[in-house]
């Protein structure tokens, strides 16, 4: 096999090994809301808004870490000659599925941890009614 496919692969491999990480941390973050859901509804304490907080940050730094490591690797391709110009635009424009979907994933869970931090004790009310 040829040294530059070896280095893609390579390439890949640390990207795919981040986006697997940070899916681990995001569906730990939903873990934690649900539980702290449970844990709310059962001993009355407010830990389902608290847990909005979490989400939030996991969302945020998810989606923001994801894309800086997604450009360092298209960034590293393009300075060790691995890809060209127009594949390294195609890369940029069509990016891996994997990453797309975490992405999303990331947006969803600072979205729906916002609205739990900030109306997390009234779903627990209305929910509890």
């Amino acid at each position: 096999m040829p040294t530059d496919q070896v280095r893609i692969r390579s390439l890949y491999a640390g990207l795919n090994r981040t986006i697997i990480w940070f899916g681990l941390l995001v569906a730990a973050a939903w873990l934690f809301a649900i539980f702290s859901y449970y844990l709310s509804s059962k001993a009355g304490t407010d830990w389902f808004a608290r847990s909005g907080s979490v989400m939030c940050l996991v969302g945020a730094a998810v989606t923001f870490r994801l894309a800086h490591f997604y450009q360092r690797a298209l960034a590293t391709a393009l300075k060790e000659g691995l890809v060209s110009v127009p594949r390294e635009i195609e890369l940029r424009l069509n990016p891996p599925k994997s990453y797309v979907v975490l992405s999303y994933l990331g947006y969803l869970t600072g979205i729906v941890g916002t609205a739990v931090w900030g109306y997390g004790d009234l779903m627990l009310q209305v929910v509890s009614a």
